[in-house]
């Protein structure tokens, strides 16, 4: 599993809460299966000890997020970019908030959050290559991504796609952010461009700090699992 200890900061900036979507039972109440019901706290810990339930429990996010792309109501694909770290840090970053909730809390906290940067429409993902470095993305969030470096002031043509004129202005950004000038659009330089900071770069640098139980916090109200309401639109009726 990625480790959780190098973006929780700027992944908890990615998580601006939308408007609840009900689904379920008629009292918006639905079934939790698996190791979502375990508690945000144990789901910490064990990122931190590397034990096995760590992955699991990406392994179980991902199985939500597919159905909520698949249930909620204009939504394509609400993972446009972020990769397995960015989801992990996120959800880690909930987690933290509410150490006594099941996983599937923070998870549905976590969805509705990423509802913001979602594609909501099929679209044909285009590659980018620059320098040996590959990577593929949205012509969607390549739109945002030119949109965000001209509204920082970078000579930009917002086209959808990321070309020589994109490369030149995205590591005239990363230079301005103190990050590598490359040109490509790392996980760093994108959670600099989206969430407006710069995660650490690795275990040579001074690191956000790892996630863990809060050493004081407001306590969250207890939320039984029955009543939790559920993201997921209803898609299709």
């Amino acid at each position: 599993m990625p480790s959780l200890k190098k973006t929780v900061l700027a992944a908890a900036a990615l998580l601006p809460m939308l408007g609840t979507a009900h689904a379920g039972d008629p009292d918006g109440r639905y079934a939790v299966k698996g190791i979502g019901l375990l508690p945000c706290g144990a789901f910490l810990q064990s990122a931190e000890q590397g034990s096995q339930e760590a992955p699991l429990v990406m392994t179980w996010l991902s199985g939500y997020l597919s159905a909520a792309n698949m249930f909620m109501d204009g939504a394509y694909d609400l993972v446009s970019w972020q990769d397995d770290q960015v989801l992990a840090n996120a959800l880690a970053a909930t987690c933290n908030q509410m150490p006594q909730q099941p996983v599937a809390v923070a998870a549905t906290q976590l969805i509705r959050g990423l509802g913001g940067e979602r594609v909501t429409k099929a679209e044909q993902m285009r590659p980018i290559k620059v320098a040996g470095q590959e990577t593929a993305m949205y012509p969607t969030v390549i739109r945002r991504l030119q949109q965000r470096l001209k509204d920082s002031g970078q000579a930009i043509t917002v086209d959808g796609d990321f070309g020589p004129g994109s490369q030149k202005a995205l590591a005239a950004y990363q230079t301005q952010m103190g990050l590598p000038a490359t040109g490509f659009p790392d996980t760093r330089t994108m959670i600099a461009v989206f969430a407006g900071q710069v995660p650490p770069a690795g275990p040579g640098q001074r690191q956000a700090q790892a996630p863990g139980r809060p050493a004081a916090q407001a306590p969250m109200p207890k939320i039984d699992m029955e009543p939790v309401s559920s993201p997921f639109g209803k898609k299709g009726g």
